[in-house]
């Protein structure tokens, strides 16, 4: 499907069951990359939401459970706070939250909850997506400070 029929047939949608504009979702989610007509498009697009809601899961799943995590990952985790912690659990639950709905329409959905789930994922995403950019930037605050003292305790190598 090309991408201007694709933003057609979502205009259509979009009218007849008042969902965001295409360009806030496609800027959300990037569900211009939607290739085929299914001909279910709000089940194409509830999948494209849930993989970007996938993709930020595993990341925070590996920072409540790193025990499977690559040994170079505990650097980032080393100097977490409370606060932090708050944050990372408020976005997973909420993530998590959405993920479980995806699920239950995987198995039973129609329009309206397909609707329903796109406008509560487009609400969370919106609402946590300011903590999800604060934990990236706890991550990168903690990478930099293990490259900084890796740096001084490497000193042999110069």
């Amino acid at each position: 499907m090309k991408f201007i029929e694709l933003k057609n047939n979502y205009n259509l949608l979009q009218k007849k069951h008042s969902l965001p504009e295409f360009d806030e979702m496609n800027s959300a989610f990037e569900i211009g990359k939607i290739k085929k007509d299914s001909g279910v498009l709000l089940k194409d697009i509830r999948r494209i939401i849930v993989d970007k809601f996938a993709y930020y899961l595993k990341l925070i799943e590996t920072m409540v459970n790193p025990s499977q995590a690559p040994p170079m990952f505990m650097m980032l985790l080393k100097d977490i706070t409370p606060e932090d912690k708050k944050i990372i659990d408020s976005v997973f639950s909420s993530f998590m939250e959405v993920e479980l709905i995806s699920y239950k329409l995987d198995v039973v959905s129609n329009d309206n909850n397909e609707v329903e789930f796109i406008l509560k994922a487009f609400g969370v995403w919106n609402e946590k997506r300011s903590e999800l950019l604060k934990i990236l930037d706890v991550l990168e605050r903690n990478w930099k400070n293990a490259a900084n003292s890796k740096k001084s305790s490497r000193d042999y190598f110069n």
